[in-house]
Order: structure tokens, then sequence, then C-alpha cells
């Protein structure tokens, strides 16, 4: 049976391309298991005090709402494939 690009295998190729997007997006930046943070904060010393201080910096952190998002996205994308899969007629 050859392979064609029908709207259930299009949903299932979507699904998997979001799912690796989100897991790669949370790795790369990461990996963090708190929420997303979009600066990060570096400990500094004063030279003449010698007191340590936060400073805040840009920058961006992906947090665990990205994978989590990304596979709630999937799995609805999942079961549209598998809707389209039961209204497609048997040839």
């Amino acid at each position: 049976m050859p392979f064609s690009w029908s709207l259930a295998n299009t949903l299932r190729a979507a699904e998997l391309v979001l799912l690796l997007g989100g897991l790669g997006v949370w790795v790369a930046t990461g990996a963090h298991l708190g929420l997303t943070q979009t600066s990060l904060v570096t400990m500094k010393r004063d030279e003449v005090t010698g007191i340590d201080y936060p400073e805040r910096r840009p920058g961006f952190v992906a947090g665990i709402e990205v994978p989590l998002g990304t596979a709630a996205g999937a799995i609805l994308f999942a079961l549209l494939s598998l809707a389209a899969e039961r209204r497609r007629p048997a040839p």
C-alpha cells in the first residue's frame, strides 16, 4: 500500500514536529523545571567592599510549560487525526 498524505497523516506529522520542537527548545535552553525566565540573575562581588550582589541580565530559559504545552497540542493533533481517519471512507 503506497503512502499518501491524507489529512490524518499530515496531522500525525505535525504532531511529531510540534512535540519534538517543544522538547528541543526546552532542552536547548536549559531544561528548567520551573516557569519560563526572561532574565538571568548572576551574583557579582563589589571590588571595594567585598559584598556580593545580584545582577540581572537579559536571557531566556524555557520552563516546564513549554514541553507540557506542546505535548497538549500534540495530543490535540493526535485526536484530530483519529477523527479524520474515522471520517475517511474505505476505498
